[in-house]
């Protein structure tokens, strides 16, 4: 199970208002896009339900339970940010593998590498897994930063645009694989993608 509900949220940033009384509810196993341009609001309800912000009025729900003063950690969330925030020392593999291999985790070697490499093809950079972050192209580190969250298989994914530094045919055909690789985790899980129009 992996329901969201965000209940009259509000956030603002030094007066400023991001976030108004906003309530949403994302089903289990549901795929819900935030569309809306720059500074409406998308990333901070993001960051609000995987706890990066702390809501000023209002609650975060995950599975029927109040997370709103939970850490991230106990949240089941993945995040992709926008600006990749990969590991330049460590190879693409090395990144991807990185959060399977946390001693909470306990993940075997073989089950990191079957995971890794099913999601590299995915993904189309099973080639690079080899490479480090930093001999990678902007659309290459950003199906990297997709990738690692993807073999974590929590109950939700959180995606900063994704698919903004793709091409359009990558783009479109990544779309169809996010939508298609929550399955792979051997259970349903919901899906939050931020996308800006473009102009």
């Amino acid at each position: 199970m992996a329901e969201v509900e965000i209940r009259a949220v509000s956030k603002a940033f030094k007066g400023t208002p991001a976030i108004s009384d906003l309530s949403l509810k994302v089903e289990d196993g549901e795929f819900v896009a935030l569309l809306g341009p720059t500074g409406a609001g998308k990333t901070t309800t993001l960051r609000l339900v995987a706890g990066l912000e702390a809501p000023d009025s209002g609650s975060v729900r995950i599975n029927g339970r109040d997370v709103t003063g939970d850490a991230p950690a106990d949240r089941d969330v993945a995040f992709v940010f926008q600006q990749y925030s990969l590991y330049p020392h460590l190879t693409v593999f090395e990144n991807m593998a990185f959060a399977l291999r946390a001693p909470i985790r306990r993940v075997p070697e073989a089950d990191i590498r079957r995971k890794v490499e099913e999601i590299a093809r995915l993904l189309h950079i099973e080639t690079k897994l080899q490479n480090k972050a930093t001999q990678l192209s902007g659309g290459q580190m950003q199906r990297v930063a997709i990738g690692r969250a993807l073999v974590r298989s929590p109950s939700i994914y959180l995606m900063d645009e994704p698919l903004s530094s793709l091409d359009a045919k990558l783009r479109g055909e990544c779309a169809l694989n996010l939508s298609a690789s929550r399955p792979i985790s051997g259970r349903p899980s919901s899906m939050l993608p931020t996308i800006r129009p473009k102009r």
